[in-house]
């Protein structure tokens, strides 16, 4: 087989998780995949937790880019479904078996065979680059009146929420708490203000946050310390980490859920009579299927739901993260690849 042309990319070479220029060899387009020309990246905290090993060994040189937007290049022989020049997306997950039982039931998020976009590195080679191949089947295509920049987020930000919401928040009216403004709580507060019509209760200790937060259509800005116990029929937990699940999940009512959605790795710490009595529960939501994502994006287009970006250069990608880890990210980066790989090194 004649050697492929090399991809341009931004990649780390070791755990420290500084970003390089340099090049690597794509697998080979398999007939159900596609190649895109990537024009769009959002940067997540799952980019750097893998690249840094917090959430397991990972094989270095390591691409990231899980919330990948460009433009159809390539169609692999089975594909028919999308054509050249198509703007589509890819999430966490850039490929699954098709025949499990999660596949076949809409689960594909939980494939036990599922190729994540990036975990571990190494082959797993993100969108921090000039082309990007993945399964036609787990490409998103993108609506025509969101921009790629907005679009990117929904990736994975946007599904992160959107799932949990869609399966724990049944009912308009609901008391919905979000914890944290950040890259998901962004998304969450428009998605149960405009998608579902819940009531929804953004839980914040910054109070320069509380007029985007009723902007984006927070009915109430409160400290959990403001919430009276079992008052909230679900919390969606969107830090990292640093939370306490007692406090927590002390403000959830009788037969309602905490939901934990950021990748963090602090322990979380309660016993079973924090549970039993009120029936209540304490869940992990893992992005969502292609069914979920393709409503997500229609509901987006629908109702305006957008993220707020802000937009930098790819070969800033160095300065994109510190920015993230610093806390200055309002409230999702997104890299535009643009002249990236025609311009000087980092």
């Amino acid at each position: 087989m004649a050697p492929q042309a090399k991809v341009q990319c931004f990649a780390a070479k070791d755990k420290k998780g500084k970003l390089e220029r340099c090049e690597y060899e794509p697998l080979p387009l398999q007939a159900g995949d596609i190649e895109i020309k990537v024009t769009h990246n959002g940067l997540c905290h799952s980019d750097v937790h893998v690249m840094r090993e917090e959430w397991g060994p990972c094989k270095y040189p390591m691409v990231p880019g899980h919330e990948i937007v460009g433009v159809v290049e390539q169609l692999g022989s089975s594909v028919t479904h999308l054509k050249k020049g198509d703007t589509v997306g890819f999430g966490w997950f850039k490929d699954c078996c098709q025949h499990c039982d999660a596949c076949i039931t809409g689960n594909d998020n939980i494939c036990p065979e599922g190729a994540a976009t990036i975990m571990g590195g190494g082959k797993n080679t993100g969108g921090f680059a000039e082309r990007f191949r993945g399964s036609g089947n787990l490409a998103v295509k993108i609506p025509d009146n969101m921009s790629p920049a907005d679009a990117a987020p929904l990736l994975c930000a946007g599904i992160t929420v959107w799932s949990p919401i869609r399966k724990y928040v049944t009912k308009p009216g609901m008391k919905v708490g979000v914890v944290g403004l950040g890259g998901l709580g962004h998304l969450a507060i428009q998605f149960l203000a405009k998608a579902v019509g819940a009531e929804v209760f953004a839980i914040s200790h910054s109070p320069n946050k509380r007029e985007e937060a009723m902007k984006l259509g927070a009915t109430h800005f409160v400290g959990l310390e403001d919430i009276k116990d079992n008052t909230l029929d679900v919390v969606l937990n969107t830090t990292p980490g640093g939370m306490d699940a007692k406090k927590l999940l002390s403000k959830v009512g009788y037969n309602g859920a905490l939901v934990y959605l950021g990748g963090g790795t602090d322990t979380i710490k309660i016993v079973a009579f924090d549970l039993i009595p009120a029936q209540k529960q304490v869940v992990g939501s893992c992005v969502g299927g292609r069914a979920l994502m393709r409503e997500m994006f229609q509901l987006a287009s629908l109702h305006d739901i957008k993220p707020i970006v802000d937009k930098m250069p790819l070969d800033k990608c160095n300065e994109a993260v510190d920015r993230l880890m610093g806390g200055e990210a309002r409230y999702r980066i997104v890299l535009e690849t643009g002249d990236a790989f025609s311009r000087s090194n980092l």
